[in-house]
């Protein structure tokens, strides 16, 4: 599409308007360090729940010389491999648990960082951006973390069949892929289509032609590779342990997001983002556990009773229930320690997987029951983009003692995966990168 084509100009005035200050041209162009591949990393983004305590969730020490407290101690053994960041604040924007979500990778931006990077490498890879979730449709009024433009956000795939079915085919079906890509999805569905569209006002329409015409980019990519292999995997290593979905199961809620499921699609959603970029099928990955105000249980696998966002109000309902959030922040913990040591085992010509990969971990929400978006809970992993690790860096006593923006956080990941921006949504605080992320 043409730099002149009017959706395509007001996509981007909407992503100009959240703050983003690289000219027009600049943002269409692929930089000489995207076209090598060579320093540009891929990134993850992993989305967990309802903010933390910061005594139990930040370090203690200095830059090189720090311990964890209980609720992020599970990361002590890949801490060589991470950067916790402290004294982060999301500004402006809705407050709570939905103003937090929508913004924690908007930073009131229209797109999100995740769509955003993903759409600057469209053409380099089959998939722009992948989004999975750990139960985050279920019982979801709270909001996701992924924004296409003004008010459209990305709802995950839940179902990790379902989601390795779109990257790879059916499990155990592979070669019958090609033959299945010749048949165009946006070709048989004209009809249906032309028939929405004549029902839309002008500005909906936008709205459908871009998403059409990021259907049929994917689509003539998958058809004229259909011979060839799927990234750089013939066949993906996906190891689901005999995870299906009961023959005839038709009861609420979806079987994939039960409460006793959501440790085992937990494990499989995570081995999917590492195959998706093992096998180059994106740059970008986004996992989104849940959903703000999770109404999770997982009693059974930790031990705790308590629901996901009532332990997390610990010292406004119950004093005693900080425990039961501990635990809960425990266990996320653990898997992201999975996830750096499953990037780690994944050889690539830099070293390892993780070598190539940042990592960003994030929540809607600084201290949980007091619902600010102050202190956040923001950890990052892997060394792309020269990301140097083993530290914890403090920011509380920036600008005065207020803080630092998240959303130079932002800026520094966008600058990591090779987009050379200078501002990402707000900029109330100053544009620019964190300072002293990267090296």
């Amino acid at each position: 599409m043409s730099t002149h084509d009017p959706v395509r100009r007001r996509l981007l005035k909407g992503v100009l308007a959240g703050g983003l200050t690289a000219p027009l041209a600049g943002l269409l162009a692929r930089s000489a360090r995207a076209q090598s591949g060579g320093a540009a990393a891929k990134v993850i983004f992993v989305y967990i729940p309802d903010g933390c305590s910061q005594p139990h969730w930040h370090p203690s020490g200095s830059e090189y010389d720090f311990s964890l407290p209980a609720m992020t101690q599970p990361l002590a053994s890949v801490s060589d491999d991470l950067v916790f960041v402290r004294g982060l604040n999301m500004y402006s924007g809705g407050s709570t648990h939905e103003g937090g979500i929508r913004k924690v990778l908007t930073a009131t931006n229209d797109v999100s960082l995740d769509v955003f990077i993903g759409q600057y490498y469209r053409e380099q890879s089959a998939h722009a951006s992948i989004h999975l979730g750990v139960a985050s449709s279920h019982e979801n009024g709270a909001g996701y973390v992924s924004y296409l433009g003004e008010e459209q956000p990305i709802t995950p795939e839940d179902n990790p069949l379902r989601a390795f079915e779109r990257l790879f085919g059916t499990p155990g079906e592979v070669s019958d892929i090609s033959a299945r890509r010749r048949l165009s999805i946006l070709d048989a569905a004209q009809e249906d289509l032309a028939r929405i569209r004549s029902q839309l006002g002008q500005t909906e329409r936008d709205k459908l032609e871009l998403h059409e015409e990021s259907l049929r980019a994917v689509e003539n990519r998958v058809l004229a590779s259909a011979e060839e292999p799927i990234g750089s995997c013939a066949n993906p290593d996906w190891n689901r342990g005999g995870w299906a979905v009961p023959e005839g199961y038709n009861t609420y809620p979806n079987y994939w997001n039960r409460d006793d499921q959501f440790a085992e699609v937990s494990r499989l959603q995570l081995d999917l983002s590492v195959l998706a970029l093992q096998c180059d099928l994106t740059r970008v990955v986004t996992l989104q556990f849940s959903h703000a105000v999770s109404p999770t249980s997982l009693a059974n696998e930790i031990g705790i009773d308590q629901r996901h966002h009532d332990s997390s109000h610990y010292d406004a309902n119950n004093e005693d229930s900080i425990q039961n959030f501990i635990g809960w922040k425990r266990w996320y913990c653990e898997q992201f320690a999975y996830l750096v040591n499953a990037l780690k085992n994944v050889e690539t010509s830099n070293g390892s997987l993780l070598d190539d990969t940042v990592i960003f971990l994030c929540s809607e929400l600084g201290h949980s029951s007091r619902h600010d978006h102050r202190d956040m809970p923001f950890v990052l992993a892997g060394r792309g983009g020269g990301l140097e690790t083993g530290r914890f860096l403090d920011f509380r006593s920036a600008n005065g003692g207020d803080g630092e923006s998240h959303s130079k956080l932002l800026v520094s990941l966008g600058n990591a995966a090779g987009i050379p921006i200078e501002s990402f949504g707000y900029t109330g605080h100053g544009s620019g990168p964190l300072s002293g992320l990267y090296t």
